[in-house]
């Protein structure tokens, strides 16, 4: 088997081949000379190859540094369906959203009107918990109102019974300005889905459950992210 050996420049110059894309220089940076191993190494993903390359579209090779396999970042997240974002004011790295990057609903349009809504807890579907990001409507007839300002164009969330009240057929009414625009409906016992609503940048959007009045019907809005 071929091996390769070469000497690379230090830390830095580590780190831009790792993320795909230029290092910027910054106070306090160590330069060292290392020693590093190129063996012809295969990237893999979920059965799938992947051929490493930067944001240019340079193929950048994988290598062994003191018995490490280094793989470059962005390549690796983009395999993943994760988007890579390089900080150079802070040197981090971020894989899929980095921080302020995303806008949730309960977050920055909290309700300014609600009936039976709730927020700030752990909401458990199919056995998993939700905390941050995400809200429940607890019974029949029960909604809320955002004013959403006219800046965002649909709703990306995961909906479904919470746990312990999926005995029955619930329903779920979207209102845009005032406006019937479309229903969800989860089937007694159905699993929570990730569905995108259109909101076609209303001003107003109104979230309304409609269950049975004689079994708990209660629905959780997880990780509920608006996108502009």
């Amino acid at each position: 088997m071929k091996q390769k050996w070469t000497h690379r420049l230090g830390a830095l110059a580590l780190c831009g081949a790792l993320l795909g894309g230029t290092a910027a220089l910054a106070a306090g940076v160590t330069y060292k000379t290392i020693q590093v191993l190129y063996n012809d190494i295969s990237l893999v993903v979920d059965g799938v190859p992947v051929t490493p390359k930067d944001a240019n579209g340079v193929e950048v090779e994988p290598f062994v540094y003191n018995g490490t396999t280094y793989l470059p970042v962005r390549a690796v997240g983009e395999a993943i369906g994760k988007q890579v974002t390089w900080d150079g004011n802070t040197q981090t790295v971020y894989i899929g959203e980095a921080p302020g990057a995303a806008e949730y609903l309960p977050i920055v349009c909290p309700p300014y009107q609600e009936d039976g809504y709730y927020a700030d807890e752990t909401f458990s579907m199919d056995g998993v918990s939700y905390h941050a990001n995400s809200f429940c409507l607890a019974w029949n007839g029960s909604s809320c109102l955002f004013n959403l300002n006219g800046q965002y164009s649909a709703l990306e969330v995961t909906i479904g019974h919470l746990d312990g009240t999926a005995n029955a057929e619930s329903t779920v009414n979207i209102y845009l300005d005032g406006t019937y625009s479309q229903s969800i409906t989860l089937e007694p016992e159905e699993m929570s889905k990730t569905i995108t609503i259109p909101l076609k940048n209303a001003l107003q959007l109104k979230i309304e459950l409609k269950g049975s009045p004689y079994h708990y019907c209660d629905v959780v809005f997880a990780n509920a992210k608006l996108i502009r």
